[in-house]
């Protein structure tokens, strides 16, 4: 028995075999788009969420990582010097502040913890750059810095780092500081920028005894990072603050309120209005961001601290603020030492 097919049904066989229908291609291609862009904005809020994540884990390694070293270098000022010399810097309200604390690394462990690179001229601290004449621009008798690049160290003073200038026999007269710009060796002279540090000394009470004394410089720059003697050691650090806690009654209890200078609840921290053999506590806070700004994220203010005033206005940066409150080892113990 033979089964015969119609004309009509080939044809529909026919077209069945040569391929889809204009409508079957249509649909097909728009579930295809459909899921393209529901894959590509998946991909690209991953890519997104991605860089978010690893800047601000970048962020928080680089606040890690100062945080360690300003502590450190906070918890040991004012080593084998006059405890006057333990701060001094800028207390700003409307930018960074300026922060010096002194420099231990070139001093070899002593009896004496008044060690001080005698001032004998040229010292007026008050705003542009003196050519300070010294004893020895080594403090201790053995040479840390080699400023000339001899291969040979022969000084305790570094270029692009601090100093800060006290009066031994007077620390209230608290503490002038610059960044020094030159070390010679041979005539035992420094040349030091005031512009950016302290104010000059308040006026003498008896005999002075001017001494320079070596130190760290911390600032932010214009380019958003931390610099350390001229060294950069963090990108994206927005805002550098300190703020200093004292002891004025010597009952080695930190005062309230009108103790807290530089913070954010007492006045602006003046070095030269200071007698640092009280300072008890030193307060440092940054503030970091990340490096590229996130479109999602609209919130993006700048975070304030201490006394500095906040910039207004949303960019999308995320940040991170650390503040770190450090007690000074080498300042009020001694006792009349």
């Amino acid at each position: 028995m033979s089964y015969q097919i119609s004309s009509s049904h080939q044809s529909v066989i026919r077209a069945r075999r040569a391929g889809f229908t204009l409508m079957e291609l249509i649909v097909s291609v728009a579930v295809l788009a459909i899921l393209s862009v529901y894959l590509a904005d998946m991909f690209a809020r991953q890519s997104r969420a991605y860089a978010v994540v690893d800047d601000v884990t970048e962020a928080q390694q680089s606040l890690r990582a100062i945080s360690h070293m300003i502590e450190r270098e906070v918890r040991t000022t004012g080593f084998m010097v006059p405890e006057a010399a333990a701060l001094c810097g800028t207390d700003n309200t409307n930018t960074s502040d300026i922060l010096f604390v002194s420099d231990g690394d070139p001093l070899v462990t002593g009896t004496t913890n008044m060690l001080g690179a005698t001032v004998d001229s040229g010292f007026g601290g008050g705003g542009g750059t003196d050519n300070i004449s010294l004893n020895s621009v080594v403090v201790d008798g053995n040479a840390f810095y080699d400023p000339n690049e001899t291969g040979v160290a022969d000084s305790d003073f570094q270029e692009n780092g601090g100093v800060i200038v006290v009066d031994r026999n007077n620390p209230a007269r608290g503490s002038s500081c610059g960044v020094v710009t030159g070390v010679n060796t041979a005539a035992n002279t420094i040349s030091v920028d005031f512009t950016i540090g302290g104010q000059p000394l308040a006026g003498a009470a008896g005999p002075e005894d001017l001494v320079a004394v070596p130190a760290h410089v911390y600032q932010v720059n214009a380019n958003s990072q931390l610099v350390r003697d001229g060294m950069i050691l963090a990108d994206g650090v927005e805002d550098l603050q300190f703020s200093a806690f004292f002891d004025r009654n010597d009952n080695d209890t930190i005062e309230v309120n009108l103790e807290y200078f530089g913070h954010e609840a007492g006045p602006a921290y003046v070095s030269g209005q200071r007698d640092n053999s009280e300072l008890r506590e030193v307060r440092v806070s940054f503030v970091v961001r990340t490096r590229l700004p996130d479109p999602d994220f609209n919130t993006g203010e700048f975070q304030p601290t201490e006394n500095r005033v906040a910039p207004a206005g949303n960019d999308g940066f995320r940040r991170r603020v650390y503040t770190t409150i450090v007690r000074p080892r080498n300042v009020g113990m001694r006792r009349g030492i």
